[in-house]
């Protein structure tokens, strides 16, 4: 996810959207869904279980919200060209970087004697189904990502210039709206209930000279970081509150805006995870299900069950992105 989501930052150079800011909250984030996945393997100390529990979906909501942000400021910046390379730009990018993953997960299956039908290894190909891996985001991101360019491409054709980057953002909601309840009827609620960051995202990003002096303004950030927190904490929505999940994602969203407005968030340690996010998120499974297999006592230690999952997870995103820059590379020429 890293070119999905950082590669063509467009920015003003303001912290709240500057590429060294963006990187490093997907950075942080990331950290956090490597402790949420965890603990399906293992029981982590309560504080850690209480953060992954009271953030639940939303702490995944910035990657979408970012993404959507990048691709509206690629949108803007450079017009019809840049919609009409999407489907390699964007699409078939995310499914060069995932299909090799998910050809792991199905070695792995078979390794470990982890029964799969010829079915759901099909589908999992296209993120339907998973072998293993996470698999929703995928999904959902190319779902985005089509609807995207096909608003931008119907409305590059029939709508004027003038009018066509807020008309293609009303199409873009409108197909996005379709796959939501498509999502509804036939998935679980994770699958849908924080879409609503990548649209916002998408909007900031064509409002974003409005955004920078909005965030300047101290009761916006105040109240909305106080609503947010009681959203949260409070009322908890869940998949049959979907509408109120959807509204505070937007809120959520807008928090993190407020606090990187006024919170230097820029790390290297972070920069380098949230560089490396996709290839993360995508392989962090692969050691945990190795470990739990491990039939030694002090293996099966929260720490160490724990150290050794994340230092495998690292070196494995390293390699593995190192691996497909290469073969890029080599293709490019």
């Amino acid at each position: 996810m890293k070119r999905a989501i950082s590669k063509e930052f467009l920015s003003e150079g303001n912290a709240p959207f500057s590429k060294e800011t963006t990187t490093s909250v997907n950075g942080l984030f990331i950290l956090v869904v490597f402790f949420s996945h965890i603990q399906q393997y293992i029981e982590l100390p309560a504080l850690i279980h209480g953060v992954t529990a009271a953030l639940g979906q939303l702490m995944v909501a910035m990657f979408l919200f970012y993404s959507g942000y990048g691709v509206g400021c690629s949108v803007q910046k450079k017009g019809m060209k840049y919609v009409h390379g999407m489907p390699r730009r964007r699409i078939l990018q995310v499914f060069l970087r995932f299909v090799p993953a998910v050809l792991l997960y199905a070695l792995l299956d078979v390794v470990c004697g982890i029964p799969f039908t010829g079915r759901e290894f099909i589908l999992s190909l296209i993120a339907w189904e998973n072998l293993g891996n996470s698999n929703w985001y995928i999904f959902v991101i190319l779902g985005l990502y089509l609807a995207t360019w096909l608003a931008c491409e119907i409305c590059g054709r029939f709508v004027k210039e003038s009018r066509r980057e807020m008309a293609s953002f009303l199409v873009m909601c409108v197909l996005s709206a379709c796959l939501f309840f498509f999502l509804h009827e036939t998935k679980e609620s994770w699958w849908y209930n924080i879409m609503t960051a990548y649209p916002f995202g998408y909007f900031v990003a064509l409002t974003r000279k409005r955004w920078e002096r909005i965030l300047d303004v101290r009761p916006v950030w105040a109240g909305t970081t106080l609503v947010s927190f009681v959203l949260v904490l409070l009322l908890r929505p869940v998949s049959w509150h979907a509408s109120l999940y959807l509204l505070m994602t937007v809120l959520y969203c807008t928090c993190i805006l407020c606090l990187t407005k006024k919170v230097p968030v820029h790390h290297p340690v972070l920069y380098w995870l949230g560089s490396h996010l996709f290839e993360i998120y995508i392989l962090m499974r692969i050691p945990m299900i190795l470990l739990l297999r491990v039939q030694v006592d002090w293996v099966q230690s929260p720490l160490v069950f724990t150290v050794f999952s994340l230092a495998a997870t690292l070196l494995l995103a390293y390699g593995y992105h190192r691996s497909y820059e290469f073969l890029a590379s080599r293709l490019a020429r």
